[in-house]
């Protein structure tokens, strides 16, 4: 395994280069370290009984270039563990992006915010607006956001007032068996639309994962699988627009 290659979630467009090292000291040192990394990568897999998936993240980068408007001002909720904010600003877009964490990575196309959305008023409106499973951790104060009741239907109602008039709004999240973990959560069919009723549907799409793979289903296929850990069995990506004159 390279080491350039050990952050899945950036692992293939951000890589740390290294000079080559004209100290014998310096070459010495880049190697051993190098080496005693790989393997100790390779025990800690070996010792508990890691294994490799692939989360749902193959089928909703994909699908968000796929549908996502060909300009305009995009903000990305919850946007640290995402390359969308540096891949759609190197595209052109003008992106924002929000978290409570830090992201570690700059763009001239890019701004990023490090606050809560409960406490967060952008001063502008976005033509698009991104939640890539973003929305089922919310609330729950797991990542030090604050712990908010409804957060769900909450945060939709706020971030509703954030899109420009006939705005996009991109969402993907857990779907199946409906339930709250201490992590996440799992929406139904029904909760989908209690949280998006405001909304045009332009377009859904679901997924389930069948061992290693993901494939495209129903959401009548995904009713009763559970997903009580992550990575989940089902997911749901919706295409949705704000109405005209709504909201």
């Amino acid at each position: 395994m390279s080491l350039n290659q050990m952050n899945e979630q950036f692992n293939d467009a951000f890589e740390t280069y290294f000079p080559r090292h004209r100290s014998p000291f310096k070459r010495f040192l880049y190697r051993a370290m190098s080496k005693a990394l790989s393997v100790g990568f390779k025990l800690r897999t070996l010792l508990l009984s890691g294994r490799l998936l692939v989360n749902e993240r193959i089928v909703e980068y994909p699908q968000i270039f796929r549908w996502i408007k060909p300009e305009g001002v995009v903000l990305d909720i919850g946007c640290v563990e995402s390359r969308l904010p540096i891949q759609l600003a190197s595209l052109g877009y003008k992106v924002h992006g929000i978290d409570v964490r830090p992201y570690p990575f700059k763009h001239p196309n890019f701004q990023f915010h490090m606050v809560d959305i409960f406490e967060w008023s952008p001063g502008q409106s976005f033509d698009v607006i991104i939640l890539v499973s973003t929305l089922d951790h919310f609330g729950l104060g797991v990542f030090g956001d604050l712990k908010v009741e409804n957060a769900d239907k909450n945060a939709v109602e706020r971030i509703s007032n954030w899109l420009s008039e006939d705005g996009q709004l991109l969402v993907t999240l857990p779907f199946g068996k409906p339930e709250v973990t201490w992590l996440h959560r799992i929406s139904d069919l029904n909760r989908l639309r209690y949280l998006f009723s405001d909304f045009e549907w332009v377009e859904q799409k679901y997924f389930k994962r069948v061992n290693e793979s993901w494939i495209p289903c129903s959401a009548e296929e995904l009713e009763e699988v559970a997903s009580p850990e992550l990575p989940g069995n089902g997911v749901a990506l919706l295409n949705l627009r704000r109405i005209k004159g709504g909201l």
